[in-house]
């Protein structure tokens, strides 16, 4: 995988919450040891300039698993930290976010703005997917990829579609981003 990567989402056990407000997630939170978010208004600095991949991992049953977005960049907190891929796609986890092969638009998490408890920005007219999930992310009509659920625990509703549908059988996660 080579160099040069940042990591701005890591899980590795229950000791941080990811159930957290706005204000918590603009800032980020955890430690670069453990469990962390980098923190929306950070992730938003590092991908301003449209030229950074994003690399996704799941462990599960000792397996990692992954993907890779050619390109992600992360809109500003006045723009509510809307979520952006763009680009080729490839690895083992199949994708979830951009969902090239797909026409369920309902999951497609590119161009989609951040939510947290106290900030419904999905579109799900029937709920607030932050607040049914307990994480904040990038819900459409909620999701098929959600790395911020209650960790360890069968109420943490498909981290992947199809590929890890729940939770329970998650033991690491990291989101990391490089420059073009």
């Amino acid at each position: 995988m080579g160099g040069g990567w940042t990591v701005i989402q890591k899980r590795i056990s229950d000791a941080v919450s990811f159930d957290r407000d706005w204000q918590t997630y603009g800032e980020g939170f955890g430690s670069p040891d453990g469990n962390l978010w980098i923190g929306n208004e950070m992730i938003h600095e590092l991908t301003k300039d449209k030229k950074t991949s994003l690399y996704i991992s799941i462990t599960t049953d000792g397996l990692p698993l992954y993907v890779l977005y050619e390109e992600f960049y992360v809109a500003n907190a006045e723009n509510k930290y809307k979520l952006f891929l763009r680009g080729s796609v490839e690895g083992t986890l199949g994708d979830k976010m951009l969902y090239l092969d797909q026409v369920e638009s309902g999951y497609i998490l590119s161009g989609m703005s951040f939510s947290t408890s106290d900030a419904d920005n999905d579109l799900w007219q029937n709920g607030h997917c932050a607040v049914v999930h307990k994480g904040g992310w990038w819900y459409n009509n909620c999701h098929y990829a959600f790395l911020n659920g209650p960790w360890a625990s069968a109420t943490w509703d498909n981290p992947w579609k199809d590929k890890i549908e729940n939770g329970a059988d998650v033991t690491e996660t990291k989101m990391m981003i490089k420059r073009a």
